[in-house]
């Protein structure tokens, strides 16, 4: 049964002769209530509660699945409930939506006060969004009418895709959008065209890729904001000195977030406060944000700051790691050339750039990270770090050293930092080079950008975000863009367009004088199952009844419990920062989370022998985090080998559904994944 909540206030109400009059407008609700009161004078102090229950005098509930897909068929509960109503004929008319489609006939029932009466109602899924479904009860005559209304969301079986492409346009030249461009999407898929004179370097896709970004650990949440608060200069908004307040709710959400996962010590956590599981790379990348979002004018208070940059000043001591939370040991692999000695030396640079840019830096510490490491220290983003530190402090010579040995360093790859590639280096020695006036060396590396860089659809978190900075020093070096749509001057040289927009027909002419680049980026749900792939990882998806034996698919029943099982490994040695997603079909609701305990089998620490619930299962591996969303299980784990996870599923719903692939992908290396097949699975009515 779908469960809502009411919360209502009443302000103060001033009492009079002992009582008061609290009048409540409860909405459309039938459940109970918890009505709190609080009292207080001068002299005294007091509180009371007590529940009431409120609910129609004949109570009609359909139950509903939390989500439908396209083309499921399912079998919504409706209870009609003659609590306290008139004998007689009550008629129920349920009408749907076009996202959830109901062709069943008014029904009828006779009921005496204190009967009840149910009957299941065919519910098939539409096309994609959130609609609303209706009912209506009509009893005996002077009964009055009850309406109720019911959302529910029509989401695709298959998660969403994006494919973008990136051309140059000559100036004076037309190109027309093609007007099936979207054809193999579902209908709420969208275009995204826009025109960059940057090349190599196009905001608007860009911008859009990280906003769509689905997860969520401190790296994700802080690349995700941090291009936000450049938003107006990166998308040509010059007229307009205010953000949009959609966009500024965003980049404050994930301060907060980043501050709730703070500790003590002022380290940040990967997933939550002193989980130990971020490096002090990702510590200071945090900080980052969180300095230039404050000097922006969100709301970052001034203490968890002063933590933050206090945790900075260890790491960037090397000898004082041990006395803040965060993850400074590598994990070495076959074919890595990583080092905890490089970890931490490019994390003390990052830590000297903040510190400096916030004021809280010692300069001397400064000059001797300048003077006795820099030339030992691989990263072309470190070394840029520091001379951009000792620009911002006065230091010109030495920070002109500095940037000239971070640009040498450029093409250098460490295979064991998640975070580096060449092209992330690059475009984040151009942002900092650009900021301290490096005016030639920035042409250069400008140059050798728009030759280097990929496509759009190929790059990682730290490319976009790093990428996107580098844009926000460099649009004023560019020429203009001069773009028409359908002979119009398109302002903000972007256009977002579905496909009723694209069979219209979008012509777009470049006004300019020289050659601007156009981007495409399709992103939406396939309207067919994409096949079950291997690129990277093997993953299995495998559903058992409880006790261990293969579950029939067909022949599930309402009611029953069902554990799932995902299971399969990366292929190499290396460590992989993964996160495996597994849609759940409508009809299915999760119910149990199972972790390493559940499936332990043999001797315990001391020596006796324990088996757990689920140790027909097997090893079931750890994971830093693990989520039963409401149509989704979500784990992210840094895995080093075979991995399994699993859960207990709840048949609720009967119904004939799509059974989604489930799906395992490296975060910071684009493309390499694996996938399994689509499937079909059938919810027999409770028997």
């Amino acid at each position: 049964m779908p469960t809502r909540t009411v919360s209502l206030f009443s302000d103060i109400v001033e009492v009079r002769g002992g009582r008061a009059m609290i009048p409540i407008d409860i909405p459309d609700f039938n459940g109970t209530l918890r009505l709190m009161a609080v009292a207080w004078s001068e002299s005294a102090l007091g509180q009371d509660a007590e529940q009431i229950v409120v609910r129609d005098p004949v109570v009609a509930e359909l139950i509903l699945p939390r989500f439908l897909a396209p083309g499921d068929a399912a079998q919504g509960a409706l209870n009609v409930d003659n609590v306290e109503g008139p004998n007689g004929a009550y008629t129920v008319t349920i009408t749907g939506s076009s996202t959830a489609q109901i062709a069943a006939q008014p029904r009828r029932f006779n009921l005496t006060r204190g009967n009840r009466q149910s009957a299941l109602i065919p519910i098939t899924g539409g096309g994609l969004g959130v609609g609303d479904i209706r009912l209506r009860l009509e009893g005996p005559q002077g009964f009055t009418p009850v309406e109720r209304t019911y959302n529910i969301q029509s989401r695709a079986p298959f998660l969403p895709i994006t494919i973008t492409r990136t051309e140059p346009q000559a100036s004076n030249a037309s190109w027309r959008a093609p007007s099936d461009a979207l054809a193999g999407f579902q209908p709420s898929a969208q275009a995204l065209i826009s025109f960059s004179n940057l090349a190599g370097i196009d905001p608007a896709p860009l911008l859009d890729s990280l906003y769509r970004y689905p997860y969520g650990c401190t790296e994700q949440l802080t690349s995700v904001a941090m291009p936000l608060l450049y938003y107006n200069s990166l998308t040509a908004e010059t007229t307009n000195r205010t953000i949009d307040p959609r966009l500024r709710r965003r980049v404050q959400e994930a301060a907060t977030q980043l501050l709730d996962r703070q500790g003590p010590d002022g380290a940040f956590g990967l997933w939550s406060a002193g989980d130990g599981n971020a490096s002090p790379w990702l510590g200071a990348y945090a900080t980052d944000f969180l300095r230039r979002a404050q000097a922006e004018g969100y709301a970052v208070p001034r203490q968890p700051m002063q933590q933050a940059y206090a945790a900075l000043r260890r790491v960037a001591r090397l000898n004082d790691f041990g006395s803040v939370r965060y993850e400074f040991e590598v994990y070495r692999w076959p074919g890595s050339n990583d080092t905890t000695e490089l970890m931490r030396s490019r994390a003390a640079a990052y830590a000297l750039y903040v510190l400096a840019m916030a004021g809280e830096a010692d300069i001397g510490q400064i000059r001797y990270f300048h003077d006795n490491r820099l030339s030992g220290e691989p990263s072309p983003l470190a070394r840029a770090q520091i001379g951009a530190a000792l620009a911002h402090m006065g230091d010109r010579a030495r920070s002109r050293n500095a940037f000239r040995m971070a640009e040498q360093a450029l093409g250098y790859r460490n295979t064991g930092d998640w975070y580096q590639t060449p092209l992330r280096d690059l475009a984040g020695v151009i942002a900092l080079a650009a900021n301290a006036g490096e005016t030639e060396m920035v042409d250069r590396l400008r140059r050798r950008l728009e030759r280097d860089a990929p496509d759009a659809g190929e790059l990682m978190t730290q490319e976009q975000v790093q990428l996107l900075l580098a844009a926000h020093t460099l649009q004023d070096r560019a020429g203009p863009v001069n773009v028409t749509l359908n002979g119009q001057a398109l302002a903000e040289h972007r256009v977002m367009a579905n496909a009723q927009r694209l069979a219209a027909g979008l012509v777009f002419r470049n006004a300019a004088r020289g050659p601007v680049w156009r981007t495409t980026a399709l992103t939406g749900a396939p309207l067919q199952a994409p096949p079950s792939m291997q690129a990277g990882y093997t993953i299995n998806k495998t559903i058992y009844r409880l006790d261990g034996t293969l579950a029939d698919l067909s022949s599930i029943r309402q009611g029953d419990r069902v554990v799932v099982v995902l299971s399969g490994q990366p292929e190499g040695a290396r460590n992989f920062p993964t996160v495996i997603v597994d849609l759940l079909p409508a009809g299915l609701e999760i119910e149990t989370l199972l972790n390493p305990s559940d499936g332990f089998q043999g001797q315990s620490y001391d020596g006796t022998t324990r088996n757990g619930p689920f140790s027909w299962i097997g090893s079931i591996t750890y994971t830093q985090v693990q989520e039963s969303r409401d149509d989704r299980f979500v784990a992210s784990a840094n895995l080093r080998g075979q991995y399994r996870y699993a859960y207990i599923a709840r048949a609720v719903t009967p119904g004939r559904y799509t059974l989604p692939a489930a799906q395992v992908e490296d975060m910071y290396r684009p493309g390499v994944m694996a996938r399994t097949d689509t499937g079909t699975i059938v919810i027999a009515p409770r028997g």
